[in-house]
């Protein structure tokens, strides 16, 4: 890497023929988008030297319409301050392969598996257990090359994000009123990179306003994620809406998730009923009790009342483990990461029915 002064340093060098075999020279230039003309500024140097040099400007925060310009000049990306490193080694990738944001346009649909995590009540561990997994997936030889998303649907108090230090960047409320804006480039400004491999969706957390989501921008949003990704996980809010039953009924997989004591055991079991009386059953309804206690003799506490309220329930137990997991959302590194084996262990038959789930005939729809 070497630091310049002048634009002309760079460009005296280089061949001022478009189309040419040079390689293009990747420029990263940090800005301030808040000072008088910064953008038309870059927007004008990214035009002029788009033949021999690429710029990955660097920022905060960009709107999503100027995103949008600074893309469609085709010599120019963008990524965010806080997910620079990760974000920056995509762009080249992609810049090396010969592929700008621009010409990526509307990727062809296929036909993904869509695996959800359906906590019974709150504070259950369900974003926990989806994180593990989707992280699992990501660093598992066997699994590693699957393209995996992580859809957080809680648009009031996602949290994923920090679970993973990473910045929550979908911003829902500018699709919600009109779907039809979200194309390919504004879909990649949504996306947050972790750095095993993980994409995030998710929210900043906004008390305030909850966006009104209809059937309509769900599909719109499904789409581009279904175009990008061939496994989906879903973190579900406690809450149902009107789509809650619409997408359960498109998902392969189901994980209830909740705590191993009577009243815990009862939620999850309502939650249960709930999700087979949606249109199409999913494929797979499996149960995962959180935090659960463990014996020095005997294993898990309590499977006696388990057995009892789930009956013949396929039912798997991720012992509890405070230290661990204080440290793990406090350093933002997921516990599968850190290597503290009995956890990770617990939560490998998740990772291996969700990573082997098969997608609907497409005869179904989706």
């Amino acid at each position: 890497m070497q630091s310049v002064a002048r634009m002309e340093e760079i460009t005296r060098a280089l061949p001022k023929t478009a189309g040419g075999d040079t390689a293009l020279a990747c420029i990263l230039f940090p800005v301030v988008l808040s000072a008088p003309g910064s953008f038309d500024r870059m927007v004008s140097i990214a035009t002029e030297y788009r033949d021999s040099l690429f710029f990955i400007f660097i920022s905060d925060d960009i709107p999503a319409s100027d995103y949008k310009r600074l893309v469609q000049t085709g010599g120019a990306d963008w990524a965010s301050t806080r997910g620079a490193p990760e974000e920056i080694v995509d762009i080249i990738a992609r810049v090396g392969r010969g592929v700008s944001t621009a010409d990526v346009g509307e990727p062809t649909l296929t036909e993904p598996v869509m695996v959800a995590f359906l906590p019974s009540a709150g504070g259950v561990g369900n974003s926990t257990l989806a994180i593990e997994v989707g992280i699992q997936i990501k660093t598992t030889k066997r699994t590693r090359s699957r393209r995996v998303c992580l859809l957080d649907l809680d648009f009031q108090g996602s949290h994923v994000c920090d679970y993973l230090d990473i910045e929550p960047r979908m911003q829902i409320d500018e699709i919600a009123a009109n779907p039809e804006r979200l194309d390919a480039q504004l879909f990649d400004l949504f996306v947050s990179h972790h750095k095993s491999g993980l994409d995030v969706l998710a929210a900043p957390r906004n008390k305030d306003n909850a966006p009104d989501l209809d059937a309509q921008t769900l599909e719109v949003l499904f789409r581009m994620i279904a175009a990008r990704y061939d496994l989906i996980l879903l973190d579900l809010p406690v809450p149902w809406f009107n789509w809650t039953r619409q997408l359960l009924s498109a998902v392969e997989v189901v994980f209830v998730s909740g705590l191993n004591t009577i009243p815990g055991l009862r939620q999850v079991a309502q939650s249960l009923t709930a999700v087979r009386a949606v249109e199409r059953v999913p494929a797979k309804v499996a149960v995962v009790l959180n935090r659960c206690e463990y014996r020095l003799v005997g294993g898990i506490a309590r499977r006696k009342h388990v057995k009892n309220l789930l009956g013949s329930e396929e039912v798997f137990y991720v012992r509890d483990d405070v230290e661990n997991a204080v440290q793990s959302v406090n350093t933002g590194i997921p516990i599968s990461v850190q290597g503290h084996g009995k956890v990770s262990k617990d939560i490998a038959p998740i990772t291996l029915l969700a990573s082997e789930a098969k997608p609907v005939p497409a005869a179904v729809p989706r």
